[in-house]
Formats: structure tokens, sequence, C-alpha cells
């Protein structure tokens, strides 16, 4: 009898541990999948150290280079602060080309950080992101007429869509692409405001997309990554790095060839310091 009771009583024990167990993992559904749904940022122990994400060669810092980024030209009226009108963006060429600086791609600022190759005196690269209309319309026959080469960093799920803005279609990147002064990279697929809260999957899923799109579209290569909206942190870089980009920018403005890695490497904002810019590669290089 006795031995009954105690069995009756480890089966209460058991029964009550198995209920608490199932709550709790209603519970746990229900953070994931129902009523008080969030975004939930995957927690992840860094396998890297800032200190051990590849970092330009010994000497890269001895030159001085600036990456400039702009997001639309526009013909008159901005739609948003940092568009840049036209007139501006036409006067912005003309002083770098009369300034004597060298417009340089930035696969020769990549071999110059990663080999050591030298730079021309005064180098500047030309970046837009976003991919939109404007650069096409506006930019693009400037950068003929100049002979300047520059780099498009593209959101290909936005590829020929209408936002806010006007989005260049895979035909006109294309012609871009052909006359050989135009390069297109990575801006993730679909520009997330804030890439610091999707989790490690979803960062990598972003990154692979963007870069298969550009490379079935295009037939070009695609090595370089800028963040969306310039959010980062070690997280993310380390996800860039591990899915096999070779690069990445931010808008940390200064030296690029100083840059702390190679995964955030120093770019100007055109429509904020782009005199600065100039002058600081003029000053470095006087």
């Amino acid at each position: 009898m006795r031995a009954f009771r105690y069995a009756v009583l480890w089966a209460s024990i058991c029964c009550l541990f198995v209920g608490l167990w199932l709550e709790v993992g209603a519970v746990r559904g229900e953070l994931h999948h129902g009523v008080h749904r969030r975004e939930l940022v995957q927690k992840k122990t860094p396998l890297l150290s800032e200190g051990m994400l590849p970092k330009p060669v010994p000497g890269a810092a001895k030159q001085f280079a600036a990456v400039l980024v702009w997001h639309d030209i526009v013909p008159k009226t901005k739609q948003v602060w940092f568009d840049t009108t036209l007139s501006t963006f036409r006067r912005q060429l003309e002083l770098i080309h009369r300034g004597g600086f060298h417009v340089i791609t930035l696969r020769q600022l990549y071999d110059h950080l990663t080999k050591g190759t030298p730079l021309p005196p005064k180098p500047i690269a030309l970046t837009f992101d976003d991919n939109n209309q404007g650069i096409y319309y506006y930019a693009f026959p400037l950068l003929r007429r100049y002979g300047y080469p520059a780099t498009l960093f593209v959101h290909t799920g936005y590829v020929g869509v209408t936002t806010d803005k006007r989005h260049n279609t895979w035909d006109m990147l294309r012609t871009m692409v052909q006359s050989g002064l135009i390069d297109v990279q990575s801006l993730t697929q679909s520009h997330p405001e804030n890439i610091l809260l999707l989790s490690d999957k979803q960062i990598v899923k972003e990154l692979v997309n963007s870069r298969r799109s550009i490379e079935l579209h295009l037939g070009i290569p695609v090595y370089a990554f800028v963040y969306p909206c310039d959010k980062h942190d070690l997280r993310v870089a380390e996800d860039v790095y591990r899915t096999g980009y070779e690069i990445a920018f931010t808008e940390d403005r200064g030296n690029a060839c100083a840059s702390p890695n190679l995964y955030l490497v120093h770019r100007y904002a055109a429509i904020l310091c782009f005199d600065q810019a100039l002058s600081d590669v003029a000053h470095a290089w006087h």
C-alpha cells in the first residue's frame, strides 16, 4: 500500500513538471508567433574581433584617398534633403576636374588597401547609393563627358520599382555598365532601414540574394558592399566578411586608406562634406 502511494505521488510530481514545461513552451511560442510578436535580434558571440577583420596593408595610410557618395541627382527641386541638384553636381565635377584630382575605381582602391598598389596623386572615388533614376538621367551623362568612373550600390529587390523614388531598371544598369565607366555592387536585397535588427540568417540572405541578382542580370563580379542607412556594427561586418564580400563601406568620413579594416572603409557624404573631402585630399598631397 505504501509503495502504491509513493507511485501515485511520483506520478503527480512528474505531471506537474510536464505541465510547467508545456506552458513555458507555449509562452515562448507566443513570443515568436503570437500576439506580442516583436522583431528579435539573434544574439551571437562574435567569432572575430574588430582587430581580426582584414586590415589595409602596412603603409597604405601613407596615401590619402577620399570616397564620395551621392544618393540622387535631381534636375531642380529636391525631394529629400540628401538629393543633389544637377547644377550642384555639375559644379562638383568641374571642381574635381580643375583641381587636378584623379578619379579612381573602387577596385584601384581595393588593390591599394590589400596589395599596396600605388594610387595616382589626389585620388577620389565616386559612388552612388540607392539606384535612383536621377543617376541614369543626370549623373551618367556628365560622368561620360568627363570620363569619370563610378560605382552604384544597388538594392536588388527594388530594381525597376517606383517607391518615393523611381529606381533604375536592369536595362538601365546594363547600359551604364556596358559604357565601361560604371560598376554595380551590393546594397542588400531589400534595403532594411536597420540591418542591426536582423538575425544573422536574414543578413546572409540579403547579402547572398543581392549578389546573385547582380551577377545574374549584369554578369559582373560582386565584391563590395555598403551598409544601408549607414547602420553597422561588428556582428554585421562579420556577416559581410563571412559571406565572401571583400570590402564594405560606411559613411564615416575620413581617409579611406586609413580605415580601421576592409569592412569599415570611410566615405564622405557629398551632400554634407564635398568641399571638405577635396580640401583633405589636396592638403594631404600638397
